[in-house]
């Protein structure tokens, strides 16, 4: 039961994906007595609560409940939330128990594509890889040390508010790194797949004070 219970602290709804993700032997067919004796029990309701996770699904009640505020129609006058998370941290299920989303190519304008393997580049919850999540959608990841960026969104402003989150998110981990962070080269190259110099892109990254380059824009981190 404790297993279980920390997967429900974790991801707040137990799934196939999820218990693979996490790692358990024998997936949701190990974890299933206890779901199915929980939920006997009250502590746990089954049903279809988020959207391509599959029809088994399991999570505390308050949970549901907290699943259904989110299902509300947004309220269009609100600032939108804004998140920056490591692609393979345990709060991102993109890509473990959610799949993600597809890749706005439109958002680089009329910019050429620069080479083949990078425009068929997708996300991936590789080590050192970013997310940047709005209200519960996924609007922007990044490559290893911001080398290529892929927008999931063809709205401007909402991408540039990401480009911005995205950048600060980074200054504050390579702050916490201390000074060694400073020498390190983080440069954004690409843009959906496209020269980045070339694309709307190029603007956001400024405003979020990264320096223009021939070949991108580069991220100084001050030691300070």
């Amino acid at each position: 039961m404790s297993l279980v219970e920390s997967l429900l602290d974790r991801y707040g709804v137990v799934t196939r994906d999820i218990a693979l993700a996490a790692g358990v032997p024998g997936g949701l067919t190990t974890l299933y007595p206890v779901l199915k004796a929980m939920e006997d029990a009250g502590d746990l309701a089954r049903g279809m609560f988020v959207e391509g996770m599959g029809p088994a699904q399991f999570a505390q009640r308050e949970t549901v409940e907290a699943l259904r505020a989110f299902a509300q129609p947004a309220d269009a006058s609100a600032p939108v939330s804004l998140v920056a998370l490591p692609a393979d941290d345990p709060a991102c299920l993109f890509g473990a128990g959610i799949s993600w989303s597809d890749v706005a190519w439109g958002a680089a304008g009329d910019a050429p594509a620069v080479d083949s393997a990078v425009v068929a580049a997708r996300p991936s919850r590789r080590e050192g890889a970013m997310v940047v999540i709005a209200d519960g959608v996924p609007v922007l990841w990044a490559a290893p040390r911001l080398k290529s960026l892929l927008a999931f969104s063809g709205d401007e402003k909402l991408l540039e508010a990401a480009v911005a989150a995205l950048v600060a998110s980074v200054r504050a981990a390579l702050k916490r790194e201390g000074a060694s962070a400073a020498r390190r080269k983080i440069v954004v190259e690409h843009f959906n797949g496209r020269d980045v110099l070339a694309t709307p892109a190029a603007s956001w990254l400024q405003g979020a004070g990264l320096v223009r380059l021939p070949d991108g824009f580069r991220l100084y981190a001050s030691p300070f």
